[in-house]
């Protein structure tokens, strides 16, 4: 329901006039911006089918931004928990090139930083750490595919302790 509610905006012409519009949130928003949405809620969607808790969504630092972060107890280690970072990429069409694939060196050691960050401000956590990506292809007449690449590149923290 937040995603479909009213925001009240204001535009100089109308607070001089003291008057005010209501558009939509999902109006507002770019087509790149909603697919990039519309992946992340699949995403979310998926990783709960898979026994996940989401614990943050675009999780944002002054250092770089992650699309998702998960955790799963024993999902790497028997006796604790697993956090996941997971950037989410997503198309439209097959013919680009793969999500999965445009996850750049620049933004995987901005993913690193964010996860460094994070982990320093949850320090009693004993946790195994890593760095995930989930691709989403949305094609125009069909289902949207789900590829899911646990541990896709290494962010060299393997245990919060």
């Amino acid at each position: 329901m937040d995603q479909l509610a009213l925001d009240l905006q204001y535009s100089k012409a109308s607070r001089k006039r003291g008057t005010a519009h209501w558009t939509s949130r999902r109006a507002r928003l770019s087509k790149t911006a909603r697919t990039g949405r519309i992946s992340e809620n699949l995403v979310v969607w998926y990783l709960k089918q898979h026994s996940w808790h989401i614990w943050d969504r675009n999780y944002q630092t002054h250092r770089g931004e992650v699309d998702i972060i998960a955790i799963k107890d024993g999902a790497d280690l028997r006796g604790y928990p697993t956090v996941a970072f997971i950037e989410v990429k997503s198309r439209t069409t097959r013919a680009a090139l793969s999500p999965e694939l445009s996850v750049s060196a620049v933004k995987r050691k901005k993913i690193v930083s964010v996860m460094r960050q994070w982990i320093a401000e949850h320090t009693r956590l004993k946790a195994v750490y890593r760095c995930d990506i989930a691709s989403v292809i949305i094609e125009p007449h069909g289902f949207p595919r789900i590829s899911y690449y646990p541990n896709a590149f290494c962010g060299h923290e393997e245990f919060g302790w």
